[in-house]
């Protein structure tokens, strides 16, 4: 076996999947809330793929940790696009990492 076969074939096994992430198409933000210990709760109206099931109750909803220099990036761009009225399409983690029922923000982008 290759030396690339073989260091492809052991990536599987360590690269965490998104397999059960969910996309949230075009759509407009409602209710951002900024909770004490830095995550920052909003709701989305875009259609939205399957969330995970530990989002599944708030299909609607994603979460976003303001505490870290990542998350304020994230929230930056969500608060642009409020303020400007903008619509964001989203791409989620497929955890609840920061919010135990609402699925944690991987990537937003603004539409144009």
């Amino acid at each position: 076996m290759k030396l690339s076969q073989i260091l492809a074939a052991s990536l599987c096994c360590v690269v965490p999947s998104a397999a059960y992430a969910s996309d949230a198409s075009s759509g407009a933000i409602t209710q951002p809330q900024a909770t004490q210990n830095g995550a920052v709760i909003f709701v989305h109206s875009g259609t939205r793929t399957t969330p995970p099931s530990c989002g599944a109750g708030y299909a609607t909803r994603w979460a976003i940790d303001a505490s870290t220099p990542q998350g304020q990036s994230q929230l930056s761009v969500l608060l642009t696009a409020y303020a400007l009225h903008k619509s964001i399409s989203i791409h989620g983690t497929g955890t609840c990492s920061i919010w135990g029922d609402t699925e944690t923000v991987a990537i937003l982008l603004i539409n144009e």
